[in-house]
């Protein structure tokens, strides 16, 4: 498994510990050690993040806001296919 790989693995592992600590404190708001675990994986995931788009560039493609506005809605299309 090569680096970016591994970061990739580890950005998801954090990501997800921290929205499972989240959804927990929703529910148990006075559990402190939940809320420092959160704030420690919070953290780590938003530092490993900086330097993974650092080294490889952005993990998701940026959205260009109201580009589909602009195809054809589903009853302009006349057969399949056609746009």
């Amino acid at each position: 498994m090569n680096n970016r790989r591994k970061m990739l693995l580890r950005l998801s592992q954090l990501q997800f510990a921290a929205w499972e600590l989240h959804m927990y404190l929703d529910t148990h708001p006075e559990d402190s050690q939940a809320a420092m675990r959160y704030e420690q994986f919070s953290f780590e995931y938003k530092r490993l993040l900086r330097e993974f788009q650092e080294k490889y560039g952005p993990i998701v493609k940026p959205a260009y806001g109201n580009e589909w506005l602009n195809g054809p809605w589903p009853w302009e299309i006349t057969k399949e296919g056609d746009c």
